[in-house]
C-alpha cells in the first residue's frame, strides 16, 4: 500500500513454514539440555607388540655397551600404565578417566558453579530436566490459526449483536389487564430489554425468562390468562363547548390560567408535561439493573475514542458471562468502581488501549500474553474489590 510518498509491505509466512519452525524450536530447545557427552572408548592407540620389542631391543643393545637403559617395561614405556584392552583385542588408552578426575575437582572446588552448570542439562543418570523442562512451542497458534480463531469470535460477535437487535413483536390481544407495568414494552423488566443476546439466538419456547413463545411466535407473559376481549386505548371526551364561543371546565377539574386543566385541589404543574419516551424507560432500567454501567466505555465513546460498536461488543461479552452470577457481579461492581475513580481523577483516557485489550482477550478475539496478563490481573482485582465494594 502506498501513501505519502511511502510503501508498506506485508509478507505472509506459509502456515506449514510456522508448524515446520515450531518442531525445529522443539527439537533444538531438547538438544541443548543434553548437555557434555564424554567418549568412553579408545582415542589413543597402544603400542603393537613389535614395537615394544623394538623399545626392548634397544634398551638391551645400550645396556651392553655400559649404558644408562631401563630396567622393566613400565620405564621402556616411559611411565606409561598398561593399555585397555577393548572389544577384538583392541588396545587403547581412554580419555573418559581424565575427564572424570577434572569434573571431580570442580565439583570439590567450586560446588556452587558446577551446581548452576548442570542444572541447564538433564541428569546424566536418571534423565530427569534439572530445573525446567522445555517449552513446546506447538501449543502456540499460528498467524494463520490467529486469523481463524478472530474470523469466527467476529461471526460469533454479529450473530450476537444480530440477535440482540431483533425486532421485538407485541400482540396486544394476548396482554392481559394484570400485567405488571414493569413487564411491559419499555418497563424496567421488559424481557426484550433484560434478556441475554443468546435467548434471542435459541429462539426455543419459554427462552425469554418469564415469557412464553406462542404458535404466531409472539411472547406473553407466563401465567397469564388471555382476554377475550382486546384491548384497545380509552378515547378522552370530547369537551363541550358553550354557544358564547368559551371553553367547558370537566368536573373536579381546574382550567389553569395558561390554558391546562389539573385536578381540583393539586398544585399548577411548574413545566409542560412530555410524553415518556421508551429512552426514559430505557435509561431507568439500566441505572436499575447496571449500577453505572460500562463506565469506562462509555467515558471513551463520548469522547470519541471507541465508536459504538465497540462498547456494544463489551457489553454483549458482559451479558452473556457476568450478568446474573453472583461473582460475575462481583467483578462488575470493581470495575465499576475502579472506572469512576478513574474518570473522576481524570485519568480514564490512560486505560483506553487496556480496556480494549482486556475484552478482546476475554471474546478470543485476540489472544496474546499482554492480553492474558491484563485480563488475569484486572480480573482478579475487581472481583476483590467487588466483593468489598457491595454499594458500587
Amino acid at each position: 500500500m502506498s501513501k505519502g510518498g511511502s510503501t508498506t509491505s506485508e509478507v505472509k509466512v506459509p502456515e506449514y513454514i510456522e508448524a515446520a519452525a515450531q518442531r525445529n524450536l522443539n527439537r533444538a530447545d531438547r538438544v541443548s539440555q543434553l548437555g557434555y557427552v564424554p567418549e568412553y572408548g579408545p582415542s589413543v592407540a597402544a603400542f603393537t607388540p613389535m614395537q615394544q620389542a623394538a623399545f626392548q631391543n634397544t634398551a638391551g643393545a645400550a645396556g651392553a655397551f655400559g649404558m644408562a637403559s631401563p630396567a622393566s617395561q613400565r620405564d621402556i614405556m616411559g611411565g606409561m600404565n598398561a593399555p585397555t584392552t577393548y572389544a577384538n583385542g583392541v588396545q587403547g588408552y581412554s580419555s573418559a578417566p581424565m575427564y572424570e578426575q577434572m569434573v571431580a575437582e570442580l565439583a570439590r572446588n567450586r560446588p556452587g558453579q558446577k551446581s548452576y552448570i548442570d542444572s541447564f542439562f538433564i541428569d546424566p543418570t536418571s534423565g530427569n530436566y534439572s530445573s525446567q523442562a522445555p517449552v513446546d512451542y506447538t501449543q502456540y497458534n499460528t498467524m494463520a490459526q490467529d486469523a481463524r480463531n478472530e474470523s469466527s469470535a467476529n461471526r460469533a460477535n454479529q450473530i450476537a449483536v444480530a440477535g440482540a437487535g431483533a425486532p421485538r413483536t407485541y400482540n396486544t390481544s394476548t396482554t392481559t389487564m394484570n400485567t405488571p407495568t414493569s413487564y411491559l414494552p419499555g418497563g424496567v423488566n421488559d424481557p426484550f430489554l433484560t434478556s441475554k443476546p443468546s435467548q434471542f439466538i435459541a429462539g426455543a419456547t419459554g427462552g425469554i425468562p418469564g415469557m412464553t413463545a406462542g404458535s404466531d411466535n409472539v411472547y406473553t407473559r407466563t401465567g397469564s390468562a388471555a382476554p377475550t376481549t382486546s384491548i384497545r386505548p380509552v378515547a378522552r371526551p370530547a369537551a363541550a363547548k358553550p354557544s358564547g364561543g368559551g371553553s367547558t371546565t370537566p368536573p373536579g377539574m381546574v382550567r389553569q390560567p395558561n390554558g391546562t386543566l389539573t385536578r381540583a385541589g393539586s398544585a399548577a404543574p411548574t413545566s409542560s408535561p412530555r410524553p415518556v419516551s421508551r429512552d426514559d424507560s430505557s435509561s431507568s432500567s439500566s441505572s436499575s439493573s447496571g449500577g453505572g454501567g460500562c463506565v469506562v466505555a462509555t467515558h471513551a465513546v463520548e469522547s470519541g475514542a471507541f465508536s459504538p460498536r465497540t462498547k456494544r461488543e463489551a457489553v454483549v461479552w458482559c451479558m452473556d458471562v457476568l450478568h446474573g452470577k453472583w461473582w460475575g457481579e462481583a467483578i462488575r461492581r470493581g470495575y465499576r468502581y475502579c472506572g469512576t475513580k478513574k474518570i473522576e481523577q481524570g485519568k480514564a483516557r490512560e486505560h483506553y488501549d487496556e480496556f480494549r485489550r482486556y475484552i478482546d482477550f476475554a471474546r478470543g478475539k485476540k489472544r496474546t500474553l499482554r492480553g492474558a496478563a491484563t485480563f488475569t490481573l484486572r480480573t482478579v482485582q475487581f472481583f476483590a474489590i467487588g466483593l468489598v465494594k457491595r454499594d458500587a
